[in-house]
């Protein structure tokens, strides 16, 4: 009995894993393609794009921060705090990225 619920906690944790990645590319896919839409970065390899820092390279004016965390939020069901906003994980996509997945992980347990 002990081993079935063994081997169920890891067939639990294995697929939390496997969903939390799919999550994860979801999300830098989703930023990327936002960035690339509004034409702020050249078709480059993701690799290259995830740890600029949007505001220094320019791809964010004032205004669109505000449409890009609305959006960001309505998308992935999640909220950022005033916290998030100056953590400096924000200013990248790898590190947004985290932030969106900690928030929907918050908003899901909430739930």
């Amino acid at each position: 009995m002990a081993r079935q619920h063994a081997a169920q906690r890891l067939k639990d944790r294995d697929r939390d894993q496997d969903q939390g990645e799919e999550l994860r590319a979801r999300v830098q896919t989703w930023i990327i393609d936002w960035f690339e839409s509004r034409a702020k970065t050249a078709k480059q390899a993701t690799e290259s794009l995830l740890h600029v820092d949007y505001f220094e390279a320019g791809w964010l004016t004032s205004m669109e921060v505000v449409e890009f965390v609305t959006e960001i939020e309505q998308t992935f069901g999640m909220q950022f705090s005033d916290d998030d906003m100056q953590d400096p994980r924000f200013a990248t996509i790898a590190g947004l990225t985290e932030l969106v997945l900690e928030r929907s992980t918050q908003s899901s347990e909430s739930r």
